[in-house]
């Protein structure tokens, strides 16, 4: 009964999930409070596909990109051998760290800027890893997959008539790095430090920081440098040797500003707002708008030099700043930043 129940109210597929993760050694309590995690895993699994979109064979890879076609290429190496050598408990461990880790909370967030960017590349990295991923996980979670293939089916991103009648995906070799893998454990480390020390100082992450020494063992590459950069919101990255062997890594922010730090920040703010409210008046990423922000004298010159940033990160194809109007627009909404007020109002394109 309480089965019965269960698949009636959320599905069968977190039922399945829940039990494919379970060590079939171990006792397993089931109940509606024990199946909230897998229910709320599966919808993130679910809301990456509105990112998804069909795109080309990228041929240039940025480290990001090559990090997660090998993360993705040892996932398929080791559920398939955990299936054959049947520990799918095992594998499905994997496959949900995959998806929660490696890919939502971490590839996506990487790229975002990528993608508002419409950066070709990332859109058919995103792409392929996620219809690989699906695939890996159909066995387990049937209705879910096939629900979510029949989407990217309409959008023409895949082709079978159904996700159970695709190959199981093969691995590549070439593609998996390991070295790049563990540097990633660092990086991502280093992020998570930093991001815990602008908690501390109360400095919000669009407000751009000037530098961030950073103490430990390890010393990254350029590329991995840059992305804790953008990650952490800071100008300039310093590795720094640390003061005996086995000491704990240190992040060390600068929270010195500058009049262009401070307009940087300013602008990532009022970004953001603008986003909010393309979003509020259903928006998709693809509508063009005109973009008219009304405040005084003194964020009206510090917005000035950062229209293009503000018109990139907005899709806006007009950016008018202005400290009064008589115009009255059908879609407005009162912004404050700071100690800043003024008016957001989008004009819709056609």
């Amino acid at each position: 009964i309480w089965f019965d129940d269960a698949v009636d109210k959320i599905g069968a597929d977190p039922i399945r999930l829940l039990y494919c993760l379970q060590d079939p050694s171990q006792e397993l309590k089931f109940g509606f409070n024990v199946l909230r995690e897998p229910k709320n895993n599966l919808n993130i699994l679910s809301n990456i596909v509105r990112l998804v979109e069909n795109s080309k064979k990228a041929l240039q890879l940025e480290v990001e990109d090559k990090w997660i076609l090998s993360r993705l290429n040892s996932l398929i190496k080791k559920v398939t051998e955990d299936l054959e050598n049947l520990h799918p408990h095992l594998a499905t461990r994997e496959i949900q760290n995959f998806w929660l880790n490696d890919l939502s909370r971490t590839y996506i967030k990487f790229i975002r800027d990528r993608l508002n960017l419409r950066d070709k590349h990332a859109k058919y990295i995103l792409k392929e890893t996620y219809v690989t991923l699906l695939k890996l996980l159909a066995p387990i979670t049937p209705f879910i997959t096939e629900n979510i293939w029949q989407d990217l089916k309409k959008k023409k991103i895949v082709k079978e008539e159904s996700i159970h009648l695709s190959s199981w995906p093969k691995v590549d070799k070439k593609k998996i790095d390991k070295k790049l893998e563990r540097d990633f454990l660092e990086l991502l480390q280093i992020i998570e430090k930093g991001l815990a020390e602008r908690d501390k100082i109360h400095i919000g992450l669009r407000w751009p920081l000037a530098k961030a020494d950073i103490k430990c063992s390890v010393k990254l590459k350029k590329d991995l440098q840059d992305i804790i950069a953008n990650q952490l919101n800071v100008k300039k990255i310093e590795f720094k040797s640390p003061a005996s062997k086995g000491t704990e890594l240190v992040v060390e922010l600068d929270t010195k500003t500058t009049p262009e730090l401070e307009a940087e920040g300013y602008a990532r703010e009022m970004s953001r707002q603008v986003q909010a409210f393309r979003k509020k008046l259903g928006l998709e990423k693809k509508d063009i708008i005109e973009l008219i922000i009304s405040t005084d004298n003194e964020l009206k010159e510090i917005l000035e030099n950062q229209k293009t940033f503000i018109k990139e990160r907005t899709n806006s194809k007009k950016l008018e700043i202005v400290t009064t109007t008589k115009e009255r627009f059908k879609n407005n909404i009162e912004f404050k930043i700071k100690d800043k007020r003024g008016t957001i109002a989008i004009i819709l394109k056609k």
